[in-house]
């Protein structure tokens, strides 16, 4: 007979013990595995790494047109656009007869445009001082484009006003850095407009960004019209409210001055700003002379490319500085 093995069996601890081991280490090796192939992955496709959520405009928002492209914008953002006022209403106006021979170089009437709120929008405004038409630009102050489209403008011998910010009713609409209130004295609001205008060096006139609750107060207009008489520059009224006095008092200040006839972009569609086009050419005709107010905005430069023929033809287009009195 075999003689029987004389090895023991291993005890039951130690086999435990390397299946513990085993175990610790199988376990590793998955980690180990799991974190190389989410690597590799992330590395050989990048586009499937998750993405942060994209914020949702509210409602409001989405119907606000965004900045232009380019540099970046400052914090203290101003929204390019008009309090929502007479959107589409021509304030009234008075005829401008024209004197014997004429006040213009034909029988047209006499036609400025007003393009507000430069300074924000670098390509359309560059696209609107290259035009084949004498625009006149209102800037904003504090403006990351403002100083570039001012020597273009300037260059090009077109009019440049100073764009100025006021308080308008709803406090909901940020009129934007620079802006005077109906509430300062007299020493604030006249080292702010100072400052404003050192902004817009070239200017020779001033028109009021928002302002409706401003250009109504009689206060507030007499000191800012004591500071445009000043200076010797002109004050156009844009009309922002239908109480505003700013035109009236201006007259009554000895100061030269004109009121906007027509808003021409409320609405961006290149053809509904053609229709405002026609309105304006029509109420030149009627009182000798009309002032529209656009804005930087694509549409508006397409209407009016589209346009300037028309302008050319059936008007005599001017600087604004051509139409104040």
């Amino acid at each position: 007979m075999p003689k029987a093995s004389s090895k023991k069996p291993a005890p039951k601890r130690t086999i435990k013990k390397w299946g513990s081991r085993l175990g610790l280490f199988s376990l590793f090796l998955f980690v180990a595995a799991t974190l190389a192939a989410g690597v590799y992955f992330m590395l050989l496709y990048p586009g499937m790494s998750p993405k942060p959520p994209i914020p949702q405009l509210s409602g409001q928002a989405k119907k606000k047109p965004l900045p232009q492209e380019g540099k970046p914008l400052p914090n203290r953002q101003v929204p390019l656009y008009e309090e929502p006022a007479l959107p589409h209403q021509a304030p009234p106006i008075a005829s401008h007869p024209k004197k014997p021979g004429g006040t213009s170089l034909s029988d047209r009437p006499l036609v400025a445009i007003v393009i507000d709120d430069m300074g924000y929008r670098q390509n359309t405004g560059k696209a609107l001082i290259a035009l084949d038409l004498p625009l006149s630009f209102a800037f904003l102050p504090f403006t990351p484009f403002s100083e570039e489209l001012q020597k273009e403008a300037q260059a090009r011998g077109r009019d440049i006003l100073l764009h100025l910010p006021l308080e308008p009713v709803d406090p909901k609409w940020n009129p934007g850095p620079g802006a005077l209130t109906t509430a300062m004295d007299p020493e604030t609001m006249t080292a702010l407009f100072q400052e404003d205008l050192r902004e817009v060096p070239k200017a020779i006139g001033v028109s009021n960004h928002m302002g409706s609750r401003f250009t109504a107060d009689p206060q507030a207009m007499r000191t800012l019209l004591s500071l445009v008489r000043e200076r010797n520059l002109f004050f156009l009224d844009s009309v922002t409210a239908t109480r505003s006095m700013a035109y009236d008092l201006a007259r009554t200040m000895g100061i030269k001055t004109e009121r906007r006839t027509v808003f021409l972009d409320n609405d961006q569609s290149p053809d509904k700003i053609m229709t405002q086009l026609d309105l304006l050419i029509q109420l030149a005709g009627e009182h000798g002379q009309a002032v529209g107010v656009g804005h930087p905005y694509p549409a508006t430069v397409e209407a009016l490319r589209r346009y300037q023929t028309q302008l050319h033809s059936r008007t005599e287009m001017v600087g604004v500085s051509r139409l104040v009195h």
